[in-house]
This record gives structure tokens, C-alpha cells and sequence, in this order.
């Protein structure tokens, strides 16, 4: 490479320089012609015609601020038109276009199409992805997207540069390399129809998301693949191998031939029977009672450890040492311990109760295998079974308002003041996310209108997340999280309230005749707006898990493809410091590895909730009550649960001859809340 002076006019714009559009040059037209030089060489190769002869002409394919600076110059007779101007002579075009890109990356960013277009034209000189990765210090999965972004229609590409449309939508475009489908599931819908969600919808069709669809999670990708299915890879979800799975019958045919692998070991435990179901949703668990595991008591030697360790649990409580942080870090590790002791006895079925009762072997709305034991089908002699139980104590898990021992928290379970608060922050995200969906804000209401009138459910029991007092002060999120205001979802809502008082009449009288001027999309905005201040996800103490309004929450945030990552992050304050140590070592195994939970396992409470928000910084890490829940089953009213069919009464009003009620009852559904996995999250370079 040698380095000439060559006239301004021999030098032209290469069709290989990143920056092909406007860009800012006044800074460096007031510095050149103050100083009539250049403190950098322009970059350039030599141009040749159609038959491969020099044209006399350069093409500037580093410097190209500084070419249109100098021609403006020149414009203006600040300088000659034969300005001598620095170049450094570079004879191979595939140099040339690394140069450009590495130029341009390191000083202002081009536009991202600018990006795209680049790195797929370097492809086509025959760098590879992992080269191309190497040379410009970017991760291969960067170079995939942005080499696949560039295959998105032209028509599509114009709009992404003129800012009319997101990185959201453009990745969207990328799941089909048709661009006619592409422009057809943006132009063919009106402006309010073309979120990236609404987008994916149409281009993914009938396709289930590997990511999120409980049989494909179940079956897996790769076992997918070997049976000859075909999956539209998702360069912009956070699994390596995620994308959408096109043949559902292959992915459910390969779901069956697993479960009946898991019901073959079921059925060596002795139920009288085991089926298999590839969903078993909240309807058919209303059409069977319940037998429950009777617990085992612990071992000689963990009841030895149990009272030993309340014992000293006891002395340290008497002696006050609960005041210091020793003490305090001392009574919680054996708080953790006595719980793990006394669940660690486990659980069996008599053989009796086998004898009446079978089993389900599904797939959980996590994805994972679900075993659902103890089922009494209608028809079976649950008289028998009552008997067995112990009468009373069989109907116990239908109580709405459970024992004080029932009630006791699993080890590692959150607070009812963490939870309440955790999800005051997802009911303002989900206020905030149904502020830009009026389609989905339009399904929600009137769900909620046919449920209160065409049929009938009472207060307490609606199946709907809306409640007329929702934006009280017992109700708003704001009186339960913290740092509601500096929240993203809290700042969307202040701002959309100032936006309508704005926009909307000051009174009421007048605005029956301001919304009759209104158009349908302004109608839709306002109904999605006031539909927002309506929800509440709330879960107090008293809610059970198969509360109907949380599980419309659930449906709701389905509908709206929530990320709580988007709206909430776990550090120090918000959630680390009020768990216990072996939440939060789980929380970083998740993230990370088992190893690096470990490495900081010793670490003071205080020191390790610190240490935890550093190490999930950025990471989207959510508690298992903020994940995506992925399958739902539709709540049932109260009183239209069927009873048993068949069933024998020996006393007056239901109950048997010793005076005790029974009733079937439904399955507690241990996914309902759980919340797996992430849906389509899509991540800017």
C-alpha cells in the first residue's frame, strides 16, 4: 500500500463505503478550511470500467465525511478542485470493505442498514461468519443477525432507514425469507395493526414457539430435527436454537411416544391405572377427586438433628443473640435447615389407595413431565376412598381458606410482602403494556362484560383481571412496590395520565359529544388507555393460586407477550436482601454456574445480595412469579364444577352416616403460577 497525492476531482465515492446516505460534515468543513489540510489519509482503491482498465478515477472507501467536506470546499472556491488530497492506495477490494467497516465502527455509528448491508457484502467476497466475527471483536450470533437482517425486503429496508420502523419489526421479518410474505404482514394491515407481535403472528402462522410451547420444550429441538422436522430459526430469541416449529402433529406424535416411555415406570408403582394426556388442563381435573400422599416421618437421625437444632435455635432467640448479625445469619441458616429436615421424610400412596385410584402422566405448562397421582375417576367407589383417607381430612385441599399448618411457606418460598410486591410491579407493566394494544384491550373488556352479565359470576368469583376500583388507592401498584416511580412501567403510566388529561374534556358533561367526533383508532387508543387503569394482578396473602382473577392476569399477559425483564430487574434492594441465602445462590446458579454459586456461598447476607445484582446485571433474570406462563387453562365457575357421578349418600344434606361432608375436588395446579421461560425478546446490537 503506498501512499499518493491525488486530485480532488480523480476522487469519487466507493460503492464499498459504509456511509451512503446524508452525514454530518460542518465540523470538518469549518477544521479544513480554516487549516486547508488533512490530518488523516483517505483510504482508496483504483477504479476500473467494465473491461478491467483503470478509469484515472479513486474510490474513497475510508474518509468519505472528509471527500464530501473537501467537495463542499470546493463547491464554495474555498479550495481548488485539483486539491491535492492524502490517499493511501489499497489494492485488494475485499481490504478495502474490512476497512470501511472497521472505519466507521469505531467513530460514529452508520445506520444500522448501513451495517447490514456491509457485512453481507463482505460475506459475498467469501469471509466466513466466524472470520468476519473475528476481524470486527463481535460474537458470531451478532454477524448472523445483522448478515440475516440484510436479506429483509428492500421496500421493508427503506422504511428501517427512514425510522419508520423498529429493530423489533425488522427482526420479525427475518423468521421468512419470502419478501413478499414479509411486506404482505406489514402493508396489508393498518398502522395500529403492525406490532412486532401482531407481526410475528401473521408471518409464524399455525408455527409454535420452541421457546415457549409446552410440547416443544418437552420433545426438544434437537429430537425434533432428527424426525425430520423443520424449524424457522429465531436469531433474536435468547436460546441459541430457538424458532418456530411448523409441524405441531410431528412435535405432538413425538410428545406421545415420550410419555408413554414415563407411564411405563409409573405403572410399576401399582395404580390401578395410568393414562397418558399431552395437556391436562383445569376442566379435566374438575372430572376427578383426589387422593393425597400420606407424609413419612423423618429418619432417627434427622429427628436427632431437628432437635438439636431448635434447641439451639432457642438458646440463641433467649439469649438475644437474634440482635446481632452473627446471630441473625445463624437463626436463618437453621430456619433453612429445619426446613429442609422436615420435608426430607417424603411422601407415599398406601396400596390401598392405589387399588382406587390411577395416575396422569402429562406435560406441565413448563415444559417438563407433570405426574399428577391419586386420581379418583367419576364412578369409583370414593366412598371406599373416603374411608381410607380418614374421612374430613380427604376434603381438606378443597378448603378455600387453608389450616394454619397448611398455610406453612415451603423452604425458599418469597414473603407475602415480597409478593405483593413483585406483583404490583407486574400489574403496572401490564398497564403499561395494554396502553399500546388496543386490540388486546378490546378483547379484555369485553370479556369482562360477558362474564358480569351474559353469565352472571359473581364478584368473587369473575374469571377477569378488570375490577371498577382497580386505580384506588387500595388498588394501585404504586401503593405496593417500591421504586414505582422510577420504574418504566411507572414513568409510561405518569406519562399516558398527562398525556389523557391533555387531551380529554376537563369535565364529563361534554364527553359523550367529544368521543362521538372521535375516529375508531383514537376510540380504540382511549379504550386501551382506560381498560389499563382497570387491571389488577394483585396477589395478597389470602389468594390462592387458582385464584380466577390471577389466572386472567396470566391470560392477559399471554396475550400481550409481557417480559417482565423489559420492566423489572432484581438487584440488592428490589429483591436479593429480602430472600434467603439459598434463593439467591439459586437465582446465580441459573444465570451462571453451580460452581460460581458455590465460589460465593460463604459470603454475609448483605455482602452476597450486593454481589448477586452484579452478576445478574443485564442478565434478565425474573423470579419464578414474574416468568411468561405459557399454557392457561380457562377458570372454571365455582358452581359449575361437577360433583362425582354415582356417589352413594348415607346421610342427610351430602354427607355420610358419621357426619362428614365430602366433595370432588380439582387438582391445585402447582404450574399455574410458575411462569417459565422467556418469549421473543429481541436484543439491539
Amino acid at each position: 500500500m503506498n501512499v499518493q497525492a491525488i486530485p480532488l476531482n480523480k476522487l469519487v465515492l466507493s460503492p464499498r463505503n459504509m456511509r451512503q446516505g446524508e452525514v454530518f460534515i460542518d465540523d470538518l468543513v469549518a477544521h479544513i478550511g480554516a487549516t486547508k489540510t488533512i490530518l488523516q489519509n483517505l483510504r482508496v482503491t483504483a477504479q476500473h470500467d467494465e473491461d478491467g482498465k483503470p478509469t484515472g478515477l479513486y474510490e474513497v472507501h475510508v474518509g468519505g465525511r472528509r471527500w464530501r467536506a473537501l467537495n463542499a470546499l470546493a463547491e464554495r472556491k474555498a479550495i481548488k478542485k485539483t486539491f491535492p488530497v492524502p490517499c493511501a492506495v489499497c489494492e485488494d477490494e475485499a481490504s478495502a470493505l474490512e476497512e470501511s467497516i472497521a472505519e466507521n465502527n469505531v467513530r460514529v455509528p452508520p445506520h444500522p442498514a448501513d451495517q447490514f448491508a456491509a457485512f453481507h457484502a463482505l460475506s459475498q467476497t467469501g469471509k466466513t461468519v466466524a472470520e468476519i466475527a473475528e476481524r470486527f471483536s463481535v460474537s458470531p450470533r451478532i454477524v448472523e443477525r445483522r448478515l440475516k437482517l440484510a436479506t429483509v425486503s428492500p421496500r421493508l429496508m427503506d422504511l428501517f432507514r427512514q425510522d419508520e420502523l423498529t429493530l423489533d419489526q425488522m427482526a420479525v421479518f427475518t423468521l421468512t425469507e419470502e419478501h413478499a410474505a414479509q411486506e404482505a404482514a406489514y402493508f396489508d394491515f393498518p398502522a395500529h395493526s403492525r406490532s412486532p407481535w401482531q407481526l410475528k403472528q401473521r408471518i409464524v402462522g399455525g408455527a409454535v414457539n420452541s421457546e415457549t410451547d409446552p410440547l416443544a420444550k418437552f420433545v426438544g429441538v434437537d429430537a425434533y430435527r432428527a424426525s425430520g422436522g423443520v424449524v424457522a430459526q429465531d436469531l433474536f430469541a435468547q436460546a441459541d436454537d430457538a424458532g418456530f416449529i411448523s409441524d405441531v402433529a410431528l412435535s405432538e406424535k413425538l410428545a406421545a411416544e415420550k410419555l408413554d416411555i414415563e407411564a411405563e415406570q409409573v405403572r410399576g408403582e401399582g395404580w390401578a391405572w395410568v393414562e397418558v394426556a399431552l395437556s391436562f388442563d383445569y376442566s379435566l381435573s374438575q372430572q376427578y377427586g383426589r387422593a393425597y400422599p400420606t407424609p413419612l416421618p423423618p429418619s432417627p437421625e434427622v429427628q436427632a438433628e431437628i432437635e438439636a437444632l431448635t434447641g439451639e435455635y432457642e438458646k440463641l432467640e433467649a439469649e438475644g443473640d437474634g440482635e446481632t448479625d452473627e446471630g441473625a445469619e445463624r437463626m436463618s441458616q437453621i430456619e433453612e435447615r429445619l426446613a429442609d429436615l422436615e420435608s426430607s421424610g417424603g411422601e407415599h400412596y398406601p396400596d390401598e389407595v392405589k387399588a382406587l385410584c390411577g395416575a396422569f402422566v402429562t406435560v406441565g405448562s413448563d415444559g417438563r413431565l407433570r405426574v399428577e397421582r391419586g386420581c379418583a375417576k367419576p364412578g369409583a367407589d370414593t366412598k371406599a376412598l373416603r374411608k381410607l383417607e380418614g374421612g374430613a381430612d380427604s376434603g381438606s385441599r378443597g378448603n378455600p381458606y387453608p389450616t394454619k399448618d397448611k398455610a406453612r411457606k415451603a423452604a425458599g418460598a418469597l414473603s407475602d410482602k415480597l409478593v405483593l410486591d413483585l406483583s404490583a410491579h407486574r400489574t403496572a407493566a401490564l398497564r403499561a403494556a395494554l396502553l399500546t394494544r388496543p386490540d388486546v384491550a378490546l378483547v379484555a373488556v369485553t370479556h369482562a362484560l360477558l362474564i358480569q352479565t351474559h353469565y352472571g359470576c359473581v364478584s368473587y368469583s369473575k374469571p377477569h383481571t378488570f375490577e371498577q376500583d382497580a386505580d384506588t388507592l387500595t388498588n394501585h401498584p404504586q401503593r405496593h412496590c417500591q421504586g414505582y416511580a422510577a420504574s418504566k412501567a411507572g414513568q409510561a403510566l405518569t406519562s399516558a395520565r398527562g398525556r389523557m388529561t391533555l387531551l380529554l374534556p376537563t369535565g364529563s358533561g361534554g364527553l359523550w359529544s367529544w368521543l362521538m367526533e372521535r375516529s375508531q383508532d383514537q376510540l380504540l387508543d382511549l379504550l386501551a388507555y382506560a381498560a389499563s387503569q382497570l387491571v389488577n394482578a394483585l396477589k395478597l396473602p389470602h389468594d390462592r393460586a387458582d385464584n380466577p382473577r390471577l389466572r386472567a392476569a396470566d391470560q392477559l399477559a399471554q396475550a400481550l407477550d409481557l417480559n417482565m425483564a423489559e420492566w423489572w430487574e432484581a438487584t440488592a434492594e428490589s429483591f436479593f436482601s429480602r430472600v434467603s441465602k439459598p434463593t439467591i445462590l439459586t437465582a446465580v446458579s441459573e444465570v451462571s454456574t453451580a460452581q460460581a454459586a458455590e465460589n460465593i456461598a460463604g459470603f454475609k447476607k448483605a455482602a452476597l445480595a450486593a454481589e448477586a445484582e452484579k452478576r445478574m446485571a443485564g442478565k434478565g433474570w425474573l423470579p419464578d412469579m414474574l416468568r411468561p406462563v405459557t399454557a392457561i387453562p380457562e377458570p372454571a365457575p365455582e358452581d359449575e364444577a361437577p360433583a362425582y357421578e354415582n356417589d352413594e349418600r348415607d346421610g342427610p344434606e351430602g354427607e355420610d352416616g358419621d357426619g362428614t361432608a365430602y366433595e370432588a375436588d380439582g387438582f391445585d395446579d402447582p404450574d399455574a403460577d410458575t411462569g417459565e421461560e422467556a418469549d421473543f425478546p429481541v436484543a439491539a446490537e
